[in-house]
């Protein structure tokens, strides 16, 4: 694979010691790649392939990079169009539905998501856009029987 092997083995014993005194491990693996490049031939003696070189590597790394941050608008995060809405955004539809209009609990508007709006959701997913509501007065609350909030239009 390498012509001289032995004689870049000795070269190298030579150099171990000027390697070493480099902290960085990325800069000693470096300087032996660079050792072994100068010695390598672009092709193997048994089958002629061509051996994967450190920078043809690196510029296909940089490539690969270089395509993942050339993404369009639409697949960026930013502008997501797709998947469940946030808890916000389907009690804003659920308030502008008039589906507040009776009294509800937190599990109730859970329920109803996942049943008529096909979306699963937690109950910590409303409870602090169902305060911000509250608090903005679009919705008001009370206690029911069981000590737990109902929360209706204003």
């Amino acid at each position: 694979m390498i012509k001289n092997f032995d004689t870049i083995k000795s070269q190298l014993r030579e150099l171990a010691e000027v390697i070493n005194a480099f902290k960085s491990e990325a800069v000693q693996l470096r300087l032996i790649e660079l050792v072994f490049e100068a010695a390598r031939d672009d092709t193997d003696e048994e089958g002629g392939t061509k051996l994967a070189r450190p920078a043809e590597d690196a510029s296909r790394k940089a490539r690969k990079v270089a395509k993942k941050s050339t993404r369009t608008e639409a697949q960026s995060t930013k502008g997501k169009t797709g998947g469940r809405p946030g808890g916000k955004s389907t009690l804003d539809r659920l308030v502008s539905d008039g589906f507040f209009k009776k009294p509800k609990t937190i599990k109730q508007v859970v329920e109803h998501c996942e049943h008529n709006l096909a979306f699963k959701y937690k109950q910590t997913d409303f409870s602090g856009p169902l305060g911000r509501l509250t608090r903005s007065e679009t919705l008001s609350r009370k206690k029911n029987a069981d000590k737990q909030y109902e929360y209706s239009q204003s």
